[in-house]
């Protein structure tokens, strides 16, 4: 049943990823990357600490270890906010095409974390699964294929994030995962600020009533977001729950269809296809099948 519930999580978490994606796609060119950046993530904390309050679970802060503590800034430092600088940074300084096959390509930094760090076991299918996947996304890729000092940065992002993941799925095994998602917003979001300060962004900061609105929406899907991603973190190994992950480019790319109009080459299907089938796969395909029959039944409590 744990299996099942994490899994529907990790969708969950893919659908919100994807859609976001979109979103953000449109709401970042109202200001600095940075900027917005750190108020999406402020915005995220405030709705995880207002459900913190509401089910009273801020006692589950008070029993924290200093070690928990340190290790939940770690969490806020390498997931919350460097790699947020290392990526705008990256695709600010072009070649986005390699930048985001890099990126679909955390789920292979993840499993090699998992392994090193929680004893994950990897099976023969899951490298055939990852393959799969691997060529798949390399079919999404096109324009210029070189890799420089953008792509590096990037790269530094990606496996961050996948480190991050790792760290999180480790401490959630005696730490409640709201715990985690409230501490990597918190201070994620302080380093932001500081980053912001110090470069002289923070005192050029104007919200207009257009800006406000978009912040909101976005803080919340980064709030669902959060809320799913790292309570599958708690039911499924970090490589599963992470290439489950990777189907928020499929979301993304119908959104594109349907709302851009953006025509869509028959390579890139099949890579998406093959993104599809490698996910799937990865999890198993009747592990996957069974955690959407029972869905209904999962639902009421999915998310503790």
């Amino acid at each position: 049943m744990e299996r099942e519930r994490g899994i529907l999580l990790a969708v969950a978490a893919a659908l919100i990823s994807g859609f976001s994606v979109f979103i953000n796609g449109v709401a970042v060119t109202l200001t600095d990357p940075f900027v917005y950046t750190a108020m999406k993530n402020i915005g995220a904390l405030v709705f995880l600490a207002a459900v913190v309050l509401a089910f009273r679970e801020i006692k589950n802060f008070r029993s924290l270890s200093t070690r928990q503590w340190g290790m939940l800034v770690l969490i806020g430092v390498i997931g919350g906010s460097i790699p947020f600088l290392l990526f705008f940074w990256g695709l600010k300084l072009g070649g986005a095409a390699v930048s985001s096959f890099i990126f679909r390509s955390l789920f292979i930094f993840a499993g090699v974390f998992g392994y090193i760090l929680l004893k994950e076991r990897l099976e023969p299918k899951d490298v055939a699964a990852g393959a799969l996947m691997l060529i798949g996304n390399a079919m999404l890729v096109s324009g210029d294929f070189a890799f420089g000092f953008a792509q590096l940065l990037v790269l530094g992002a990606t496996v961050m994030w996948a480190l991050e993941y790792t760290v999180s799925r480790k401490l959630m095994s005696d730490v409640q995962p709201r715990v985690v998602m409230v501490s990597r917003m918190l201070f994620g979001s302080i380093v932001l600020l500081l980053f912001l300060g110090a470069t002289g962004s923070l005192a050029t900061i104007t919200i207009t009533t257009e800006m406000l609105l978009w912040l909101a929406v976005t803080s919340l899907l980064l709030f669902g977001f959060v809320t799913a991603w790292y309570s599958s973190l708690r039911y499924l190994p970090v490589l599963k729950a992470s290439s489950i992950l990777a189907l928020g480019g499929i979301v993304t790319a119908a959104l594109n269809i349907a709302f851009l109009g953006k025509a869509i080459a028959l390579n890139e299907a099949f890579g998406l296809l093959l993104v599809l089938l490698g996910a799937v796969a990865m999890v198993s395909a009747a592990d996957f099948l069974r955690a959407l029959q029972k869905s209904g039944a999962l639902l009421p409590g999915l998310i503790k």
